[in-house]
């Protein structure tokens, strides 16, 4: 009899799970159980059992079972409630507030997420430390000979936006950025160090979908330079032209205040200004070019400038790591007496994704 009653739960169990989950039937006949994670314009994303996250064009799904849903429409306020897929392409939504039945066009969507997922991103507070995204990658390589090579190599991206909004609302966005070569060499009992370091916090302010105005801080040491310390603050404006998982694009203007300290030639306090890009493209599912290019002029010395660089290469190894190789490039056109303007430096190493 105990045993009638366990292979009975079981069975509910197992019965209750189907019928909890969301089914995708597709236009070929085929059918995919798993959860529903998203829908941004005309595809959707689905979690499914046997193939994992897949994103799927609304075009070749023919039903969809109804579920808990919050739409985003332009031009529209957003609607949660019971959510079905039309056989014209279009959504249907029973309102839960009113239970009124809303026809939304395909095209209008920007985004529809489960209700709790929706309500969870509402409702989530995080702490000053909470919520940041980036990678995080570390290179170290030996050299044995008749001179004797340690480097070290760390790079550094992480950005946070709060209010984490699946819509548009006005908000903030920060960024940091951190990348430190740290040479040494040895022969014959002399010793020779050649130290990089930049390190940047900028602060963006959204009052648009794709503007925004920023504020940056950012320190620079380059020893193959001459220059001990760079302190640079300012702000200006800024344009996203796209900002998806495949392809992301970004301009910056602006003016800084910068102070310089040579080992040799001293001090000098300049104007400068600020033009600036950042590009990624998603090359393949597990291959990534990202490319960093900040640009001064200086205002107060005509004539004089120095920019930064990053290239990288991502391969993607698993969900969290990827192997990485990157040229970084520091030009300097006024550097200390006796070195060169172009900094340049190839690295490689394991990238941590968070």
């Amino acid at each position: 009899m105990g045993r009638r009653i366990c292979c009975l739960l079981i069975v509910l169990i197992g019965v209750s799970s189907t019928a909890a989950a969301d089914v995708v039937t597709l236009k070929t006949g085929e059918s995919l159980v798993g959860s529903f994670v998203n829908v941004t314009g005309t595809t959707l994303r689905f979690r499914s059992d046997a193939l994992g996250t897949i994103s799927i064009p609304l075009r070749q799904i023919a039903a969809i079972t109804p579920l808990p849903a919050s739409v985003f429409a332009r031009g529209q306020p957003p609607l949660t409630g019971d959510l079905t897929l039309e056989s014209s392409g279009d959504w249907q939504i029973v309102a839960a507030a009113d239970d009124v039945v809303h026809v939304i066009r395909a095209g209008d969507v920007n985004v529809i997420l489960p209700t709790a997922a929706y309500l969870a991103i509402v409702n989530h507070e995080a702490t000053p430390w909470q919520d940041w995204t980036g990678t995080a990658s570390f290179g170290y390589s030996v050299q044995r000979a008749s001179q004797e090579t340690n480097t070290f190599s760390t790079i550094l991206n992480t950005k946070r936006e709060r209010p984490a909004s699946p819509v548009f609302e006005p908000h903030w966005r920060t960024t940091v950025h951190l990348t430190a070569l740290l040479s040494n060499a040895a022969e014959a009992e002399t010793s020779i160090g050649s130290n990089t370091v930049n390190a940047s916090l900028r602060q963006d302010a959204f009052f648009a979908p794709d503007n925004f105005v920023f504020g940056v801080v950012q320190y620079d040491h380059v020893g193959a330079q001459g220059l001990t310390l760079r302190q640079t603050y300012g702000g200006g404006a800024g344009y996203d032209f796209t900002q998806t998982a495949r392809t992301s694009l970004s301009v910056i203007a602006g003016l800084t205040f910068v102070r310089e300290s040579f080992i040799t030639n001293g001090n000098q306090q300049t104007a400068q200004a600020l033009f600036g890009e950042k590009l990624g493209l998603q090359l393949t599912d597990r291959v990534r070019l990202d490319h960093m290019l900040n640009v001064y002029p200086n205002i107060t010395l005509p004539g004089e400038y120095h920019f930064d660089t990053n290239t990288s290469v991502t391969i993607k190894l698993t969900d969290r790591f990827s192997l990485t190789t990157g040229v970084i490039d520091l030009f300097l056109s006024n550097p200390a007496p006796g070195s060169e303007r172009n900094n340049f430096a190839l690295t490689t190493g394991l990238t941590a994704t968070f």
